[in-house]
């Protein structure tokens, strides 16, 4: 039997040598074996015509993509929240289960996600982790519409861009998909693929570009990515009109790090106390302490610094995605106690 190799073939037989190696061991092939771009993923029929057949079939996941099988994705279940919860609903929703995207994680949500797994043959635990993340997302671009381009939508505007999710990935989303992109340092295409998908969904600490301190929003605008980012209408006849957009980058982070439900009750509307950060600048909101503000309250006592009270109001400290944020438990003599939140 003739064992000599052409070039071309040893260098195939070497290529595939080489991913069965990685796969045995746990270890996933570099990007640019995965795909040229996060556009053009390479799919595994595609790539295992090039192989010997076992070699084709033992070397590539499930899921056709090595560098997407190698990450990381945040895991949910049964009583998470937030705007990942939201995005696997909506997801869900595109590959046809009835579930309504609430970001609440609760029995339909967990019922639907083992459907979903057991028609993909993953096991069904409920659980959505990296494996069922990987068949859940499916790319999209410019043109696209539905559930899926929604659940990009809200994660772009968790992430401070101003789209709403109205499931048209029109120009307004592309050119937010390509900002995100770039400032991620991946391939801008404006195309969501699996790499784009895992970074607006695994998150980062990379700041919005940038989130301007000046930059200011009118009401219509600011409840447009309040919306898109699951917040709900401000209460009562709170106004928006000229907050800070780094204002509302920073509440829309402070309800995707908790998971909860975020009521405004004060916004730039007069009667508040003046100052050079104050809530006519655009620097402040309030939020609800009652209901379901418990949640938020829980959340900034149980997990923000602490530090020393504004008079006699307790006040907490931190950081989201590179804004800071101050939090004053207020118990005004007059009105109801909320918490007074300032972002810079």
């Amino acid at each position: 039997m003739n064992t000599t190799f052409t070039p071309r073939l040893r260098s195939i037989a070497v290529a595939a040598t080489s991913l069965v190696a990685l796969g045995g061991i746990g270890v996933a092939a570099s990007p640019d074996l995965a795909s040229a771009s996060d556009g053009r993923a390479v799919s595994q029929g595609a790539r295992a015509q090039h192989l010997p057949p076992t070699l084709g079939r033992t070397a590539l996941p499930a899921s056709g993509n090595l560098y997407a099988a190698a990450k990381t994705w945040p895991q949910l279940k049964s009583g998470s929240r937030g705007t990942d919860v939201r995005t696997a609903q909506h997801l869900l929703s595109a590959a046809g289960h009835n579930v309504t995207a609430d970001g609440a994680f609760g029995p339909r949500t967990a019922g639907a996600v083992k459907a979903f797994q057991k028609r993909h043959g993953l096991k069904a635990d409920g659980i959505v982790g990296s494996s069922t993340w990987h068949k859940l997302v499916r790319t999209i671009r410019q043109g696209s519409r539905g559930q899926a381009v929604k659940a990009a939508q809200a994660q772009l505007a968790a992430a401070g861009h101003n789209v709403t999710a109205d499931g048209a990935f029109g120009p307004r989303t592309a050119g937010a998909v390509k900002a995100f992109q770039k400032r991620h340092g991946l391939k801008a295409d404006g195309i969501v693929g699996p790499n784009t998908w895992h970074k607006l969904v695994a998150g980062t600490n990379v700041a919005p570009n940038p989130p301007s301190g000046n930059g200011r929003l009118t009401n219509r605008q600011a409840l447009a990515q309040l919306a898109a980012a699951g917040i709900k209408h401000p209460s009562g006849r709170t106004s928006l009109e000229g907050v800070r957009a780094r204002t509302i980058q920073g509440v829309i982070a402070l309800k995707k790090a908790s998971g909860c439900t975020i009521t405004i009750t004060g916004g730039t509307e007069s009667g508040h106390s003046a100052g050079p950060r104050s809530h006519a600048k655009g620097y402040k909101l309030d939020l609800r302490t009652r209901d379901e503000g418990r949640c938020v309250t829980n959340w900034i006592k149980n997990t923000q610094r602490k530090g020393k009270p504004r008079g006699n109001d307790p006040r907490w400290h931190g950081s989201l995605n590179g804004i800071s944020l101050e939090y004053v438990y207020e118990t005004p003599k007059r009105g109801g106690i909320h918490w007074d939140v300032t972002f810079v």
